[in-house]
C-alpha cells in the first residue's frame, strides 16, 4: 500500500499499453528535477500563504464596512433625537416667554391695585361685604401668581434637563464620530493592505504560469522515461512470454497424455504476470468510486488539457489497482508526486501518482488496495485516472 500526495490533490492513474521496468532510467530523471520540484513546493507554500491573508483581509474588510454601516445608522438615529429636542427646546423656551410676560402683567395689575385699597375702603365707609370681595380678589390673584412662578420654575427645570441631555447626546455623537473615522482609516489601511496581497498574488500567478512550459517537459520526460523502461523491459517481457508459453505447452501435452501437469510457484506468477488486461470487459477494477470530476481530453490550462480521468474521493479512501500484477516503479517524479507503476503483462501496465508515500517497492506483486486519497488544503479531494497510450 501507498498513501497519495497533498501535492496535486489526487493519485494519477495511467494505464496503457506500454513495458516498463528500468528504475534506474526513470531514477536518472529525479537528479535532474529535484532543484525545479523543491521551486515548485516553496511557490505553492507562497501562493498558499498569500491566499490566507487574503482570506483574512476581506474578512476584515467585511467587518468593518458593517461596523460602519452600524455606526451610521446609529448616527442618524441621533441626529434624528437630536433635531427632536432642538424643537422641544425652542417649545419650551416660547413657553417660557409667555409666561414670563404673564407674570409681569400681573404683577403690574397686582401693584396698581394695591395702590387703592385697604385705606380707600377704611375712608369711604363701604360695606363690609364689598371689602371682603376685594380681599377674595386679590387673594385670587395671589394664587394665581404662585401658580404661574411654580410653572415657570417647572419649565425652567425642564429646560435644564433637556439642555443637559442634549448635551449628553452631543457628547456621544462626537465619540461615534470619531469611532466613525477610526473605522473608515481601518478599512482603508485594509484595502491598501488587500491591493497588495492581489499584487503578490498576481506576480506568484505569473510565476505560475512559467510553470506551465515545465509541465509539459514533465510530460515529456515521464513518456520518455517510459520509452526507455519498454524498451529495457521488452526482451524480458518476451524471454517471460516464451517461458509462459512453454509452461503451457507442457499442460497440454500432460493433457493429452491423460495426465496433468502441475505448475510451480514460480511458474503461476509467470503466468499470471504475463497474461496482460486483455480485452476491455469490465473486469478491472475502478481504482475509486467517486464523481468524475475532469476526463480524458478537457481542456486544463491554455492549451493543456487533462491526461486521464479526474475522479473525486474524500481523504483516506482506498484506491484499488485496476488488476493484478507487479510493481516496476515506486518513485518521484516532478509534476507526477510519487509515482507507482503496475505491470500487467503484455505490454499492459497501470501507473498511479500524486501518491505522498508508498508501501509497496519495486518487484512487488500487487493485486488491490494500493493507495489512500490524499488532500489538497480545505478543497475536494481528487483522484486521477489517466490512460497514457492514448
Amino acid at each position: 500500500m501507498f498513501y497519495a500526495s497533498v501535492l496535486s490533490a489526487g493519485v494519477l492513474l495511467c494505464a496503457f499499453s506500454a513495458h516498463a521496468d528500468d528504475r534506474d532510467q526513470l531514477k536518472s530523471i529525479q537528479a535532474d528535477i529535484a532543484a525545479k520540484e523543491r521551486d515548485v513546493r516553496q511557490q505553492q507554500q507562497q501562493r498558499a500563504s498569500l491566499l490566507a491573508q487574503l482570506k483574512a483581509q476581506e474578512e476584515a474588510i467585511s467587518a468593518a464596512a458593517r461596523k460602519l454601516r452600524e455606526t451610521q445608522s446609529t448616527l442618524d438615529q441621533l441626529n434624528a433625537q437630536i433635531d427632536e429636542m432642538n424643537a422641544s427646546i425652542a417649545k419650551l423656551e416660547q413657553q417660557k416667554a409667555s409666561q414670563e410676560r404673564n407674570l409681569a402683567a400681573q404683577l403690574d395689575a397686582a401693584f396698581r391695585q394695591g395702590e387703592h385699597t385697604g385705606i380707600q375702603l377704611i375712608l369711604s365707609g363701604e360695606e363690609s361685604q364689598r371689602g371682603q370681595r376685594l380681599q377674595a380678589y386679590f387673594g385670587y390673584l395671589n394664587q394665581a401668581r404662585q401658580e404661574t412662578i411654580a410653572e415657570l420654575k417647572q419649565t425652567r427645570e425642564q429646560v435644564a434637563t433637556q439642555k443637559a441631555e442634549l448635551e449628553e447626546k452631543q457628547s456621544q455623537q462626537q465619540t461615534l464620530l470619531y469611532e466613525q473615522r477610526a473605522q473608515q482609516a481601518k478599512l482603508e489601511q485594509a484595502r491598501n493592505e488587500r491591493k497588495k496581497t492581489l499584487a503578490g498574488l498576481e506576480s506568484s500567478i505569473q510565476q505560475g504560469q512559467q510553470q506551465l512550459s515545465e509541465l509539459r517537459a514533465n510530460e515529456s520526460r515521464l513518456r520518455n522515461s517510459i520509452a526507455r523502461a519498454e524498451a529495457a523491459a521488452k526482451a524480458r517481457a518476451e524471454r517471460e512470454a516464451r517461458e509462459a508459453q512453454a509452461v503451457r505447452d507442457k499442460q497440454q501435452e500432460a493433457s493429452r497424455k491423460g495426465s496433468t501437469y502441475k505448475p510451480t510457484e514460480s511458474e503461476r506468477s509467470l503466468m499470471s504476470r504475463t497474461g496482460g488486461l486483455g480485452a476491455p470487459r469490465g473486469q478491472a477494477y475502478w481504482p475509486v468510486r467517486g464523481p468524475i470530476l475532469h476526463r480524458y481530453g478537457e481542456r486544463l490550462q491554455g492549451e493543456l488539457r487533462w491526461k486521464g480521468m479526474v475522479i473525486g474521493a474524500s481523504e483516506g479512501t482506498e484506491v484499488k489497482a485496476i488488476a493484478d500484477g507487479r510493481v516496476i516503479l515506486a518513485d518521484w517524479l516532478q509534476g507526477y508526486g510519487l509515482v507507482v507503476v503496475v505491470e500487467h503483462g503484455k505490454g499492459d501496465m497501470s501507473l498511479y501518482g500524486y501518491n505522498q508515500s508508498a508501501l509497496v517497492s519495486v518487484g512487488a506483486q500487487v493485486r488491490s488496495a494500493l493507495v489512500s486519497v490524499g488532500a489538497q488544503g480545505a478543497g475536494a479531494r481528487r483522484t486521477t485516472y489517466r490512460p497514457c497510450g492514448q
